[in-house]
């Protein structure tokens, strides 16, 4: 038999799984080409020779008030890791531990575990200092309006400071090319300003181009903030870090962005019968193991779909793209969002548009619709473990052993020697190059 190492359950119980094959299959893994992780020294020297800025031991000196904005649990950004030198340099300039809040930018993701958050930020780090939730619902201030016309509402916390500085990752995103960057800012914004930038903007489906409005908003939004220092990471496929840029991301971003263009670049599955996708390192739900399909939804139709998470969390939760509702619940839940940030008159020619297209839209043909093949549900495997309960959702199999997932290809390609399947060990760090309005991924 063929075997596969890949990692499961960030955050909550990460560890290694085996996937076996049988020898006669085509299989092949798409592994990113990263660099070897960086030493404790290197992500040290790395924070004290900061992109077009001073040190952060100058930046913080005299300062009374620090935040360090960090993503949440819904990110694999090893904070963890690089939190402690950051420690050291506001101890440099004079500033305790207990006088730093960190906040967690949750944007509308609600609930942080505990546990798990102590897990990414840091036991120490965690004990030491002053750790915020974000809710993108209360303890917000208006500060202004930007250039787009989008209301930003921040976390009162960022009024209150007098140094804000970051710590993010760079993944890609349906929405601005990649996560990181200002976009960090969307986490500590409040729902208005949140719901505005989802609904307003297009997305860039699988074009990863950062030059786009949404990017461009949430950096205006992040100057408008102070969040002018950044520590962003890079990591592989084990959540361990490769590259870390620390400073004025403003100047550095494009350079991030392109980073993971190369290094997670992998190719389509266009000739695959089974497709893995592994959606570690964002498995702590299905609302984010979505961010790893890409490969599923560029696959062939007639391929068996796979995907692997722990999904401790279950569902998860999304204030604005909330999983395991009806599709009818979901098509109204999206018009109140969009009707929500539109201005008047636009709302009017929208209404007239949706009842003049929706009174001639043909009517499927039955014998047509009888005649398209059965095709398989998507498969997800949810390896053995701690979690909350999930059951079968609309087009989705959960099963929580391989050997399962194992038998049903066997059965679906028993008349087959040579099985093509195709793997990807990290979905949601990988960067698979469609037409532009090919993929339009779910919320972030």
């Amino acid at each position: 038999m063929q075997e596969i190492e890949l990692r499961t359950g960030a955050w909550y119980n990460d560890r290694s799984i085996q996937l076996t094959f049988p020898d006669s299959w085509d299989v092949v893994t798409y592994w990113p080409d990263t660099p070897p992780p960086l030493s404790d020294e290197e992500i040290s020297e790395q924070i004290r020779r900061p992109i077009g800025q001073p040190p952060l031991s100058d930046l913080a000196r005299g300062k009374k008030r620090p935040v360090i904005v960090v993503d949440d649990l819904a990110r694999p950004t090893p904070v963890f890791k690089i939190l402690p030198f950051l420690l050291k340099e506001f101890e440099a300039a004079g500033i305790q531990p207990h006088d730093i809040r960190i906040l967690v930018a949750t944007g509308t993701h609600g609930h942080q575990d505990a546990t798990a958050l102590a897990s990414k930020i840091g036991q120490p780090a965690y004990a030491r200092c002053q750790v915020i939730v974000h809710s993108d619902l209360r303890g917000t201030k208006f500060i202004g309006t930007t250039s787009f016309g989008t209301p930003v509402y921040v976390n009162a916390e960022l009024r209150k400071a007098d140094l804000i500085v970051g710590i993010g990752g760079v993944y890609p995103q349906h929405t601005t090319g990649f996560g990181g960057g200002g976009k960090l800012m969307l986490g500590v914004l409040g729902r208005k300003s949140i719901r505005t930038l989802h609904f307003r903007h297009k997305g860039v489906g699988g074009s990863y181009n950062i030059d786009n409005d949404f990017r461009k908003d949430v950096t205006e939004i992040a100057r408008m903030a102070g969040l002018n220092t950044i520590y962003t990471a890079h990591i592989n496929d084990r959540m361990e870090v490769v590259q870390l840029l620390a400073g004025d991301h403003y100047a550095y971003y494009p350079q991030a962005a392109e980073f993971s263009k190369k290094r997670y670049t992998a190719p389509l599955p266009e000739d695959a019968d089974v497709v893995i996708v592994n959606s570690y390192p964002s498995d702590v739900s299905y609302t984010f193991v979505r961010k790893a399909m890409k490969p599923i939804r560029c696959a062939p139709r007639s391929a068996m779909k796979v995907v692997i998470g722990s999904m401790h969390e279950g569902l998860g939760h999304h204030g604005l793209f909330q999983q395991g509702l009806s599709e009818r619940i979901r098509e109204y839940r999206e018009l109140y969002n969009r009707i929500s940030v539109m201005a008047p008159g636009v709302i009017l020619q929208k209404i007239i548009k949706n009842i003049f297209f929706r009174n001639r839209r043909p009517a499927p043909s039955h014998a047509s619709a009888s005649a398209s093949p059965q095709l398989d549900p998507m498969w997800v495997y949810r390896p053995e473990g701690a979690g909350v309960a999930m059951q079968d959702l609309d087009g989705v199999r959960i099963v929580r052993s391989w050997d399962a997932v194992l038998q049903r290809i066997q059965a679906r390609y028993a008349t087959g020697s040579s099985v093509k399947v195709r793997v990807y060990p990290c979905g949601s760090l990988q960067c698979l190059d469609t037409p532009v309005g090919q993929d339009q991924g779910s919320g972030d």
